[in-house]
């Protein structure tokens, strides 16, 4: 299943501040600065996490497993009467699966010894998946979220893109921000998801333009006049 945003490029940025912010600290300790070296694969490498440990573990070789988690089992979306709903029952906390065997109306699932661990479900999964996804398109999402959120099982609907800029949460936590844009009057974009409680940070003006900071930086940065400005941009420099 193909990740729906830019996964490299925005895992790639994150290691670079990261290694930013490790390389300004130890600075600090040597009054020395150093190169930092960011490679996109490298990042991506980095975060395999369970497809790694897997395979070096057990010497498996995962294969595409749609939605679902590896090794926990329910936890993935189901289909329902009227969209998707992510069930996330995980490993070290039974007590949620003969609440959810109930809910679905499969009570004989309680005291199945092939169902009574998240591995041992997982180990069934062909025989689990389709039951249950068959049971879930009997309830719109909404329905389920009323039944199975009070009885503390984690789930949540697979949203569109019009109902998460919706999202009551979403608003309330200021996550989209409207800025003037100097060619299409105003534009909404993603706030910074860090909320720092001190110095609280966040998107404050539009993307620049191509070249709208070039002289600013030549200038006010690297100290050039504004006559040397004027001659790279004659000579198409900058």
């Amino acid at each position: 299943m193909r990740p729906g945003t830019s996964y490299g490029d925005i895992v790639a940025g994150l290691f670079a501040a990261v290694g930013i912010c490790s390389s300004l600290y130890e600075r600090q300790q040597s009054g020395k600065g150093q190169f930092i070296d960011i490679s996109m694969l490298d990042c991506q490498v980095a975060v395999l996490e369970n497809a790694l440990a897997r395979y070096f573990a057990t010497g498996e070789v995962p294969r595409p497993l749609g939605t679902r988690h590896p090794s926990a089992t329910p936890f993935q979306a189901f289909p329902t009467k009227d969209g998707w709903l992510v069930v996330a029952i995980f490993g070290g906390n039974e007590t949620q699966w003969p609440l959810f065997c109930s809910a679905i109306g499969h009570p004989e699932w309680i005291d199945d010894p092939h169902f009574q661990t998240s591995w041992s479900r997982t180990q069934h999964i062909h025989i689990l998946e389709p039951a249950i996804a068959e049971a879930m398109r009997q309830k719109t999402t909404q329905e389920w979220l009323d039944e199975l959120l009070p009885m503390g099982i984690p789930c949540g609907p697979v949203n569109t893109i019009d109902k998460v800029v919706a999202d009551p949460h979403i608003q309330h936590r200021k996550m989209l921000v409207e800025l003037p844009h100097p060619r299409i009057g105003s534009w909404k974009y993603p706030n910074t998801p860090i909320r720092l409680s001190r110095t609280p940070g966040g998107v404050r003006t539009s993307p620049p333009e191509l070249g709208e900071h070039t002289e600013e930086i030549l200038t006010g940065w690297l100290g050039l006049s504004p006559q040397e400005v004027r001659r790279l941009q004659q000579e198409g420099v900058v």
